[in-house]
C-alpha cells in the first residue's frame, strides 16, 4: 500500500445503489486494517507520516513543523550557532515554515499574491476627473491614491503554482519540432523541468529573514541559512519516502 491511497480513507464513500457484487479479494484492507497500519507507522516514521498528512489537508501542518524545527536547530551550522537562543528558534521556526510551504507546493496549490498581499487591489496615484455636476461649471482633473485591480491575480487575491509554460502538464510543445514534423511533439517543460510548478523563490525567504537578523551579509545567507532551507527541504522528502517504506512493509 502507497501513502497516496491513504486519503481516500479520510473521504465519506456514497453508497453503492445497485445489485452489482462487491469485490471479496483477500488482498482488500478494510478500514480497521488501514488505522492500524498508519498507527504502526505513525510510530515508525512520525515525521514523514505528519508531512504527508498535512500536505494531503487531512490534519494541521504544525506538528510537521515542529519536527523540522527540531531538525533545523540540530543542525551543525556556524551561522546558526552564532544566533542567541531566542533568535535561534524564531529563526528555525522562520526556515521550518518556508521549507514546509516550498516542500508542500504542486501544479495545483495555490499562494498569496505577492504583488496585491492578497487583498485583490492595489493603491496607487492617478488622475481623477472630478465632475461638480453644475451646469456651466467645468470639471477638475485631481491627483488621488485610488484602488486598481490587480493586474496579475485578476482580483483574486492567489496566483496558481502550476508552471505558465505547461499549465502544470510538465510537457510543453516542441515549436521547432512541431513545424518540421506537422504534428504536435511534446517536450519535457523547460521552465519548470518536468515537474508541472516552479519551487519557492527564495528571495521570499530572505525577506523574512532579514526581519530577524536586519544587518544579514550575502555570506551568512547563501552559507547558512538558504543551506538550512535545502537541507529541510530534503529532509521532508526523504521522510515521507521513509514513512512510506514502512507503510509497504506493515501492509505487505
Amino acid at each position: 500500500m502507497n501513502l497516496e491511497a491513504l486519503p481516500k480513507f479520510y473521504s465519506p464513500k456514497s453508497p453503492k445503489l445497485n445489485d452489482e457484487t462487491p469485490a471479496t479479494g483477500s488482498v482488500a484492507l478494510t478500514i480497521s486494517d488501514v488505522m492500524a497500519a498508519q498507527g504502526l507507522v505513525q510510530s515508525k516514521a512520525a515525521l514523514g507520516f505528519n508531512l504527508f498528512l498535512a500536505k494531503m489537508g487531512i490534519q494541521d501542518p504544525q506538528p510537521a513543523i515542529d519536527g523540522l524545527v527540531k531538525y533545523a536547530l540540530a543542525l551543525n551550522n556556524g551561522v546558526m550557532k552564532k544566533l542567541g537562543e531566542r533568535a535561534r528558534a524564531e529563526m528555525a521556526l522562520c526556515l521550518a515554515q518556508f521549507a514546509y510551504s516550498d516542500y508542500a507546493r504542486s501544479a495545483a496549490s495555490s499562494c498569496e499574491c505577492h504583488h496585491c498581499e492578497g487583498k485583490g487591489v492595489k493603491r496607487v496615484r492617478r488622475e481623477v476627473v472630478k465632475h461638480p455636476g453644475v451646469k456651466g461649471v467645468d470639471a477638475t482633473i485631481r491627483v488621488e491614491e485610488v484602488e486598481e485591480l490587480c493586474k496579475h491575480c485578476g482580483g483574486k487575491g492567489v496566483i496558481s503554482t502550476a508552471c505558465r509554460d505547461c499549465s502544470g502538464r510538465g510537457v510543453a510543445l516542441d515549436r521547432k519540432r512541431t513545424e518540421l514534423h506537422g504534428v504536435p511533439v511534446q517536450k519535457l517543460c523547460e521552465r519548470c523541468g518536468g515537474k508541472g510548478f516552479a519551487r519557492l523563490p527564495t528571495t521570499l525567504a530572505r525577506r523574512q529573514v532579514q526581519v530577524l537578523v536586519p544587518d544579514m551579509t550575502d555570506y551568512q545567507w547563501y552559507s547558512g541559512f538558504a543551506d538550512i532551507i535545502n537541507l529541510l527541504v530534503t529532509k521532508c522528502w526523504q521522510e515521507e519516502a521513509f514513512a512510506e517504506k514502512m507503510l509497504r512493509e506493515v501492509t505487505r
